[in-house]
């Protein structure tokens, strides 16, 4: 695949999924970061333009923690339905776990902290709407990508 995320990137984003305690196929964690590096595409699918994909990522860069596992998942589960499935709600789950690591809420609520649960709500629903396109959008290039 080829894409241009260095190790320190990587492995940086790998960190931090085993910090937040991430849903992902165990494979994941015995992988390599050269495997991890090979498969991770950023945000966005494959057949979007290589630029196009770099804005995306990194003007959703909070969901990065939650598109390294899932851009694993896309590279090496088996082309079923259900893997497919899986592999998005992982996306949604860890996006949720990342609104919540980013936005932690505390009670009882403030200005400060209403603000907080504003942004934590945002981030959630875009988790879940990423999540959603990639599913509703996602099944034939998931289908057609050579194991």
């Amino acid at each position: 695949m080829g894409y241009n995320y260095d190790i320190e990137h990587i492995e940086a984003l790998r960190d931090h999924c085993r910090e937040l305690g991430v849903w992902t196929a165990p494979a994941f964690w015995e992988s390599s970061l050269e495997t991890l590096q090979r498969h991770y595409n950023g945000i966005g699918p494959d057949a979007w333009s290589g630029c196009f994909r770099g804005l995306a990522t990194r003007l959703l860069a909070p969901f990065e923690i939650a598109a390294l596992p899932h851009d694993f998942d896309f590279a090496t589960a088996l082309r079923s339905y259900f893997a497919f499935t899986l592999a998005n709600v992982r996306f949604a789950v860890n996006a949720i776990l990342e609104a919540f690591h980013r936005h932690p809420v505390q009670f009882p609520l403030n200005r400060k902290q209403t603000k907080e649960l504003y942004r934590l709500a945002v981030m959630i629903l875009c988790g879940l709407l990423l999540a959603l396109l990639c599913q509703c959008c996602g099944w034939k290039g998931y289908r057609n990508t050579k194991l």
